[in-house]
């Protein structure tokens, strides 16, 4: 793992959407950090690459969050 460039462990994706503007994959820890529209951050542990990718080609994000990651996943404020 020492070998691995940043692009491998930490994948970034700018989203459009009107309440979340970015996510963040660690794929070593399968945790995605979320950021808001007013600053917040969020740590949601446990998602997966492929419901990672789900999520970011998601036409509604914020959607997608409420129906299949809020109630399911662990999400802390950071």
């Amino acid at each position: 793992m020492y070998g691995m460039r940043a692009a491998e462990l930490l994948t970034e994706k700018p989203v459009q959407s009107s309440w979340i503007t970015d996510l963040w994959y660690n794929r070593p820890n399968k945790t995605v950090t979320m950021r808001l529209s007013n600053g917040r951050r969020f740590s949601i542990p446990g998602i997966t690459r492929a419901g990672f990718e789900k999520w970011v080609n998601n036409n509604s994000k914020g959607r997608y969050f409420h129906d299949f990651i809020k109630d399911n996943h662990q999400v802390t404020r950071i």
